[in-house]
């Protein structure tokens, strides 16, 4: 059974529509999201047990947030603060952006991406390089990679050319409506992504180098036309809302960071995408040679209520959960 007719019958994947992150304090990053992108708690409770315990951690307590534009019902964002769920640590601690391995950033759209930089530095988020604008394919955009808290990463980005459609609720943050992960080769990471699970490819771009000066990933200019740059977005229906996009810097391979990415560790622990027939996607995963790093459990996911969820491992380590609620069942 190839991944394409799976998708089409025994189980259907939807973009992603909440990335988990978890972390020491909340209160750093809800001044992030919602003091400063204008963002709002849509739920706040403790976190189920019984999916602690499926992370390997039972006895483990914690709270949640569950954050969200206001005008939007997916691109969300949720908070963990654990307690008893040691030992903790860092995810990509002490990367730099040619590392590969686990999440590595958060996109969200700003009207201003330098004005939003003024905002963010005031807050102890900092960049590994100024505000870059640059050509990606067709699209102009001005981005910054900044990193905050818990090693949390957000590319902000500002749409140049063409001008921007769908996004006129746009006010601060938008919804997070892409996620990067740095990868040692791209065809490997597609394969899984397109041949297992049956995502499209929405967009691709390949560069020999990065232009002289500065650059997005912040390397010293005199060695950035020997880095190139290979991007590969995905997505189960070929969109960019919910995408995942596949990032290799061929020249500066850097460390492998893959042996903590997920949780119960700091950081951007996971991204999680809505699922039908997520027994069937187990059973399909399983009969591809891949292992699950979570079978399906039930849990409690506010505001959804019990869920049936499973985890996947990417080929460079990023943890992937694929939830079932009773509506998507029926």
């Amino acid at each position: 059974m190839t991944a394409a007719a799976a998708t089409g019958g025994d189980f259907r994947i939807d973009g992603f529509n909440e990335a988990v992150l978890i972390v020491r304090d909340e209160r750093p990053h809800l001044a992030c999201w919602v003091g400063n992108g204008g963002w709002v708690v849509r739920h706040q409770g403790a976190v189920d047990p019984r999916l602690l315990a499926a992370w390997g951690r039972p006895g483990a307590s914690g709270q949640e947030w569950l954050l969200a534009h206001p005008d939007c019902d997916t691109g969300f964002v949720r908070l963990l603060r654990l307690e008893g769920a040691g030992p903790q640590h860092d995810i990509r601690a002490d990367d730099q952006c040619w590392d590969s391995g686990g999440i590595f950033d958060l996109n969200v759209r700003v009207l201003d991406v330098d004005a939003m930089a003024a905002r963010m530095r005031a807050l102890q988020w900092h960049g590994v390089a100024p505000p870059i604008a640059w050509d990606f394919g067709t699209l102009g955009v001005k981005e910054w990679l900044v990193r905050g808290p818990d090693n949390v990463r957000l590319a902000l980005i500002e749409r140049l050319h063409p001008p921007l459609e769908g996004f006129s609720h746009l006010r601060e943050f938008s919804q997070v409506f892409n996620s990067s992960q740095i990868v040692r080769d791209v065809d490997v990471a597609l394969a899984f992504y397109r041949d297992v699970l049956g995502f499209q490819i929405a967009s691709r771009y390949e560069s020999p180098g990065f232009a002289p000066g500065p650059n997005l990933f912040g390397a010293p200019p005199g060695l950035a036309s020997q880095i190139g740059l290979k991007l590969c977005i995905v997505h189960p229906q070929g969109k960019v809302e919910g995408s995942v996009e596949l990032v290799a810097a061929p020249g500066a391979e850097g460390r492998d960071l893959s042996a903590d990415a997920g949780p119960p560790h700091f950081g951007m622990a996971t991204l999680r995408f809505p699922t039908r027939g997520v027994e069937a996607l187990a059973r399909h995963v399983e009969a591809a040679g891949h292992a699950l790093a979570m079978p399906p459990s039930t849990v409690t996911l506010a505001p959804h209520g019990e869920v049936r969820l499973l985890a996947l491992r990417a080929p460079d380590g990023a943890w992937l959960e694929f939830f079932e609620t009773p509506l998507l069942a029926g």
